[in-house]
């Protein structure tokens, strides 16, 4: 049975028309959501998973589907959330103080039934600020021309767990030591260990816009009530030339390509950003634009699916490589 899932995951994880497949309850996500939560998780404006401060409550209607997803039992019960986290150390000052530890928020709920759950993270992301950078501006998108900050993991990464009602849990870690860990060796440039690096152009983040650029992040993903844990998700994300991005008041425009290494299907792809929009403060999802993957190589090669994001948070369309469409809910922002 075990192997039966896996398999499944293999042809699901390069988007092959089974756009609604699950695990535990879990739809599993494709190639372009996967490309999507490495982007959303460098630069962002939500205090809830924002690599920075800048925090506001977390979207609980988002995380509260998330967890119920892992075993429904109706929607019928008031829920009590409690969030701990989103916390800079030491408290800014500068790069004279790098490197600083931001942790994300981890939350937990409980419902009137007594059922409870939660969206916890192992540990913080190490931020480095650029000699540029000011001594007054936490997060990016506040700082100015020719700032820069990297995000880094501890060897192993940073995970986050969510865990449903019935104990049920789905893990998954973003590791910015990805050298190696992608299995096409064609790949130009080798992903590296060098971080998420955002960058400030000439106007300032606030401003202007900048450049992002993914130096080699490894995500893998499990289901982690099985022994030993089922993975659901192996893949390796790095750019070439950085993705750029616009800045218009809150809103945040991305466009530029990442490289995708689908390692348990052994498939790389091409995942293109037209127009990807953050424009919602409080969220760290987009809100609008396309994320267009391109499947390169083999009996696959030329193949695309397309992830069209909906205004609603976290709420996405995904049009599969045999045409179909389904409605999506992304479910990681590391």
């Amino acid at each position: 049975m075990r192997r039966a899932v896996a398999c499944a995951f293999t042809a699901l994880v390069i988007c092959t028309g089974c756009g609604n497949s699950s695990v535990n309850g879990f739809t599993v996500p494709s190639v372009s959501e996967m490309a999507t939560t490495a982007v959303s998780g460098a630069f962002n404006a939500s205090g809830g998973s924002a690599v920075g401060v800048r925090f506001s409550p977390p979207r609980t209607r988002l995380l509260d589907g998330l967890i119920e997803r892992l075993r429904p039992f109706g929607r019928a019960y008031a829920a009590t959330w409690s969030c701990t986290g989103g916390s800079l150390t030491p408290s800014f000052a500068g790069p004279s103080h790098d490197p600083y530890a931001f942790t994300p928020r981890s939350c937990s709920v409980t419902w009137g039934n007594g059922k409870t759950g939660s969206s916890q993270w192992s540990g913080a992301f190490a931020l480095s600020y650029g000699p540029a950078c000011d001594d007054a501006h936490s997060w990016i998108g506040d700082q100015v021309a020719g700032c820069s900050v990297t995000r880094t993991t501890a060897s192993g990464g940073n995970t986050r767990t969510v865990t449903g009602p019935d104990g049920n849990a789905y893990a998954i870690t973003h590791d910015t030591n990805g050298a190696g860990t992608g299995w096409d060796p064609s790949v130009s440039p080798s992903p590296t260990n060098a971080g998420v690096i955002a960058t400030c152009g000439a106007g300032g983040c606030a401003t202007g816009g900048g450049t992002l650029a993914i130096s080699g992040s490894h995500l893998t993903g499990v289901v982690a009530g099985d022994i030993p844990p089922t993975k659901l998700v192996d893949i390796t994300v790095s750019t070439g030339a950085p993705l750029t991005f616009t800045t218009s008041g809150s809103t945040r425009v991305f466009n530029g390509t990442v490289t995708v290494q689908a390692n348990i299907a052994r498939l790389t792809a091409t995942a293109t950003f037209d127009a990807v929009t953050f424009g919602d403060p409080s969220c760290c999802f987009p809100t609008s634009g396309t994320v267009t993957t391109t499947l390169q190589g083999g009996a696959s090669d030329g193949r695309t699916e397309t992830l069209t994001f909906g205004a609603a948070c976290g709420e996405a369309s995904l049009t599969t490589t045999s045409g179909r469409t389904f409605q999506r809910t992304l479910q990681n922002c590391p």
